[in-house]
């Protein structure tokens, strides 16, 4: 299978994480697509071997890493599933990203390599500790050979191959050239450690990528730096959907620095300087006249008016219809109405958009901090107009991503402005005003619904319209649909309105927009019943009621599991919530609870938030508890950071977030107008995991959908007024006399 170990030499130009290993390394394959390992070599001289692990002559064991590293821990918690199986030395591991060449022209033998939607682990996880257990099983095939004894009697442990009986013991780096040679056991014949037999996952162990963010040797993508390169700003029209007219790049060409100037596609032009500052310098001093085009009148308030006739015209969608609403709604005793909205978000990551791109006449390469690695390669040759295979992406840590990195728009950019000066690096730099406005946007959407109690105060008939920009699920609709309440007649619609600002995913996705708006209304309803929020959330939790409705698609999927046991196991966060909380205990006047529930693919969060109004028109949050069912753990400190994080995102957004838009142009521009949470604001955290350890779901961004209602319906309690539009900073939190 000479396909399958191609040899490829590491570009001197490389300088990310992934660098070249020395002489005496072994590589060992990994064939994604049936689970096995291909035929593997020694390499020779500086060419390697592309797959799963390296085992270097000083037994240090490298493992690549498919996943792309955003500040989640994916290299982490990546390498301790792998190494787990391997029975490797968690001292001597060491990681790299893996060739996104080599692994389109393997057949994806890396599986998969976006990185988004809290599914790294839970699609990954099989993958590689099956790859690990076989290549120990290969390392324990040679060690029996040498030892002349039954590889049962042989040890894994610690990168070494043990004999108990005699005490002899072989490291991997002796055995990885006769390791290489041995067939690779069938996946099926292996039978993977059982949870309770974990040595690495499920520990907290220390991260991997934190010696080199502390010390500064990490490489971003805008710490890149290769011989000679040059430096891109870029200026693109204000407007959405807006055209250049007209650009005088004699005036600037002249300027110290300055090499050219370069259109862009129909709406951007980029000046090419020695730094980035002469770059922009020359750029902001360049005559330039843009056509506003089709929106150039666009606003907020158009943008509103758009989505309420959405809601008063027949939805495009019928997303959901159990029972009948039409006819049980008029037979019910009580009926409560709202409408909510949620605003335009950025996604505001850090670092700003970049990309560095070298273009030759048959190659192209292209470094960046991307969650996908290989749309950036297809984008690249696309513009470029050449063959994918002659290229590369070399991923870089992330200063953050939350979704905007799903989007390859400043890959194409860079690789088009790389193409005016062939054989010489230009790396692109977006400011940060650049990064707030001219990105995709999580999506705006208005929501009605409309619902009907019986004379128990048990929900009668549910009706839920969403209008929105888009019909894509991962952007409008998820976690609207898939209730899991016992709610005999509910029917959900969606109204699709003409998109206008390019839409993306961000954290939590389109659970964050409907888990506020659903969860706002549940406790809405529990008001209205006289019911205690928790109880009346409990209540529409039965198991024994749980609707039997699967999304026809839905994201992620369920995993087979049944309604009775979805339900089941959020009631069981639900509990858990409401107990660390407190629930029952009493809180002083102007003061309050809230609570919300968010189920997302086979992971299950609650979150309970205690807030004090000022008696000024404001708040502060004393503390946030979150319950949380992901079904396992690789790294339990790293999961906790990540829901701390998750909250943090999700206040923020809360409180803060708007994207506003006035004469077809985005108003926001730095942290100083798109503020974020600040470290004072920031209250405590705890979190409480319940693992059900039956299928492997994620803990990424639920807890960013869930804290978000808590927090309104908190405020709600403590006597401020009912939040029915995001985001808070818009409103005035009197609060009432109770």
């Amino acid at each position: 299978m000479p396909d399958l170990i191609e040899s490829y030499s590491i570009s001197r130009r490389d300088v990310l994480v992934a660098a070249a290993l020395g002489g005496g390394a072994v590589a060992f394959g990994y064939c994604g697509s049936a689970l096995a390992l291909a035929d593997a070599v020694a390499p020779t001289g500086d060419t390697e071997l592309y797959n799963w692990v390296v085992i270097a002559a000083d037994n240090s064991v490298t493992l690549r890493i498919a996943q792309m590293e955003m500040g989640q821990g994916a290299i982490t918690a990546m390498a301790q599933l792998l190494a787990e199986e391997l029975e490797a030395d968690w001292a001597g591991i060491r990681t790299e990203f893996i060739s996104i060449a080599t692994h389109r022209r393997r057949n994806k033998v890396y599986g998969r390599t976006r990185t988004a939607a809290s599914l790294g682990v839970k699609l990954s996880e099989q993958l590689l500790r099956t790859a690990g257990a076989q290549i120990r099983m290969m390392l324990v095939t040679a060690a029996a050979a040498r030892f002349g004894v039954p590889a049962v009697e042989l040890v894994a442990r610690d990168s070494a191959i043990h004999h108990p009986t005699t005490g002899r013991k072989l490291l991997y780096a002796e055995l990885a050239g006769d390791a290489a040679r041995v067939p690779p056991p069938d996946p099926a014949t292996l039978r993977l450690k059982a949870p309770q037999d974990w040595k690495l996952v499920g520990k907290p162990l220390a991260r991997l990528d934190v010696p080199a963010k502390t010390d500064g040797s990490a490489i971003y993508g805008i710490d890149v730096s290769l011989p000679g390169m040059k430096h891109a700003a870029i200026a693109m029209s204000p407007v959405v959907g807006g055209k250049l007219a007209s650009h005088d790049a004699e005036a600037v060409l002249a300027q110290p620095g300055v090499h050219a100037v370069v259109p862009v596609g129909e709406d951007a032009i980029a000046v090419i300087a020695d730094d980035w500052w002469q770059a922009r310098t020359a750029l902001d001093a360049m005559p330039i006249e843009w056509r506003g085009g089709a929106y150039a009148s666009l606003s907020s308030e158009t943008i509103l008016a758009d989505l309420r006739m959405g809601l008063q015209a027949e939805p495009d969608i019928v997303l959901r219809d159990d029972g009948d609403v039409g006819e049980a709604m008029p037979k019910a005793a009580n009926h409560l109405e709202a409408e909510y909205f949620v605003p335009y978000l950025d996604h505001a990551p850090l670092e700003p958009m970049n990309a560095t791109a070298l273009v030759t006449d048959d190659r192209f390469e292209v470094w960046v901090p991307t969650q996908v690695p290989e749309t950036a390669l297809s984008v690249a040759a696309e513009t470029l107009g050449m063959d994918p295979n002659s290229g590369e992406v070399h991923p870089t840590l992330m200063g953050g991503g939350f979704g905007r990195r799903q989007s390859s728009d400043f890959v194409r950019q860079a690789a088009q402005i790389a193409k005016a000066i062939p054989g010489t690096a230009v790396k692109l730099l977006w400011s940060r005003e650049d990064t707030t406005r001219h990105g995709p946007l999580r999506p705006v959407a208005l929501s009605r619904f409309r619902a009907a109690l019986d004379r128990k105060g048990t929900v009668a008939a549910w009706s839920h319209r969403i209008a929105a920009h888009s019909t894509s699920p991962v952007d409008s609709t998820y976690g609207a649909d898939s209730l899991l309440y016992a709610v005999p007649n509910m029917r959900v619609e969606l109204a699709v309105r003409e998109p206008v600002i390019q839409a993306a995913p961000m954290r939590g996705v389109a659970f964050a927009m409907n888990c506020f708006v659903t969860q706002s209304f549940v406790d809405e309803l529990a008001v209205t019943a006289g019911a205690d929020a928790y109880a009346f959330q409990r209540a529409l939790l039965d198991p024994a009621k749980a609707a039997d409705y699967v999304p026809p698609s839905v994201f992620p999927d369920f995993d087979g599991l049944t309604p009775d046991v979805r339900a089941a196991r959020l009631r069981a966060v639900l509990d858990e919530a409401a107990d660390k909380a407190g629930w029952s205990e009493p809180l002083a006047a102007g003061r309050g609870r809230g609570i919300a529930v968010n189920e997302e693919g086979t992971s299950y969060f609650a979150a309970v938030v205690e807030v004090t109004l000022d008696g000024a028109g404001w708040f502060k949050i004393d503390r946030v508890i979150v319950a949380a069912d992901p079904g396992f753990l690789v790294n339990p400190d790293m999961a906790t950071a990540q829901v701390e994080g998750s909250v943090a995102f999700g206040l923020t957004s809360a409180i803060y977030g708007e994207i506003t838009v006035r004469d077809g142009a985005v108003v926001q521009s730095n942290f100083d107008d798109y503020r974020m949470l600040r470290l004072d604001e920031m209250p405590d955290v705890e979190v409480h995991w319940v693992l059900n350890r039956e299928v492997w779901g994620g803990v990424g961004e639920p807890a960013t959908a869930a804290v978000i209602p808590a927090l309104t319906n908190a405020i709600a309690n403590a006597g401020g007024p009912r939040i029915r539009s995001l985001p808070i900073m818009n409103h005035r939190i009197e609060r009432r006399v109770l």
